[in-house]
């Protein structure tokens, strides 16, 4: 009988070294791409991968034209500086990828090699999303401000006659004894505290009240919001869902004006949804975008209220944040005004965003505590 045979030895397969790189290249928040002076992708780091939402498998090996078929221009920008050696940019332009199309700046700049001329180019994609938003939130509590100062003067106005008008509805309903009369006077009575309701959102427009500042754990203060808004009769039965990340840093703001920001999204949300349909409620850090802090990086988070309701007409969106606007039959127009001021004297923006599939979708972005990010 042969003796076994001995076991033969196998070598573990060889692990290809990281280059010394390629963790300087994972950090950086802007998306790096590099080419070969054929135009082939060599690497890219992941901020790359998730503005063109091609993964670093496929893309690499891929040509630039290729990858960027639906945005000639970046390619067109990147085969330049290989041919001429010099380096290129565009402050910006849209890049269509799978995730939609998103505003970036481009920067092409060629890599040179000691007496062996350009061996290839880098290209560097920066996501304006937050910094345009950003503009425009600034841009829009400018106009705000200027009208604030005027509501401000038509509120104390218009204050005075209405606490006359209240009173002397009171005196009289005390006088009364028909009840249609005193229907009638309860009527006045009523419709003057809405008009004070609607003065002094004006006023708070002119003047907002000083934040007073805190960490404050956004999820809290979502779960209070939906947990009273459903005892609300117009919530029916709709049904909610909620995906919250329980990782999120808290934020530093003010509770109670926060809390007013996502009653008023959700109350819209429950009255679009009209008894029925399907709310969400969802929260994510956001891996988007950062913001330079002194020698560190300022992260967001997101806050997205989504409904299933009829959504809202294209030709309304744009004036959605504008006072006096709303596509609610008794709407004062003040509500999404209010927001976003408070949002922006967070640091932050609100958007609307067209829902998938039909409803409506506000984006609420918020800065993190510093603390959280260091």
């Amino acid at each position: 009988m042969a003796p076994p045979s001995k076991p033969i030895a196998v070598e573990p397969p060889r692990v290809q070294p990281r280059p010394p790189w390629a963790d300087v290249l994972a950090s950086i928040e802007d998306g790096v791409i590099v080419l070969d002076r054929s135009g082939t992708l060599v690497e890219l780091n992941p901020a790359a991968e998730q503005l063109t939402g091609v993964p670093a498998s496929q893309a690499i090996g891929a040509d630039v034209g290729h990858l960027f078929r639906a945005s000639a221009w970046i390619s067109e920008l990147a085969r330049g500086t290989l041919a001429e050696g010099a380096a290129r940019r565009r402050s910006e332009g849209r890049l269509s990828s799978r995730r939609g199309d998103v505003p970036v700046s481009a920067a092409c700049a060629p890599v040179f090699a000691p007496d062996a001329g350009a061996m290839g180019a880098v290209l560097v994609l920066r996501d304006l999303t937050l910094q345009q938003t950003l503009e425009a939130t600034t841009r829009r509590a400018d106009r705000l401000a200027a009208l604030g100062t005027v509501a401000s003067g038509l509120a104390h106005e218009i204050r005075n006659p209405l606490g006359g008008i209240k009173g002397a509805a009171q005196l009289l309903r005390g006088a009364l004894e028909d009840p249609e009369l005193l229907h009638c006077a309860d009527i006045i009575i009523r419709e003057v505290e809405r008009l004070d309701g609607l003065v002094e959102q004006l006023r708070e427009l002119a003047t907002p009240p000083r934040l007073q500042l805190e960490a404050v754990n956004i999820h809290r203060v979502l779960n209070d919001v939906l947990v009273l808004q459903r005892q609300a009769p117009a919530w029916g039965s709709a049904v909610l869902r909620t995906a919250f990340d329980p990782s999120l840093p808290d934020v530093q703001g003010d509770r109670a004006q926060l809390t007013q920001v996502f009653l008023n999204l959700v109350k819209n949300a429950i009255e679009a949804l009209d008894g029925g349909g399907e709310l969400t409620v969802s929260t994510r850090i956001e891996t988007r975008f950062h913001i330079r802090r002194g020698s560190g990086r300022g992260r967001f988070l997101s806050v997205l209220i989504e409904d299933s309701g009829p959504g809202i007409p294209d030709d309304h969106q744009t004036q959605l944040f504008s006072p006096f606007f709303s596509t609610k039959p008794r709407g004062s127009g003040l509500g999404l005004a209010v927001c976003h001021r408070i949002v922006n004297e967070h640091g932050g923006a609100i958007a609307y965003e067209a829902r998938p599939g039909g409803g409506s979708c506000f984006r609420v972005t918020l800065p993190v505590r510093e603390e959280a990010t260091r």
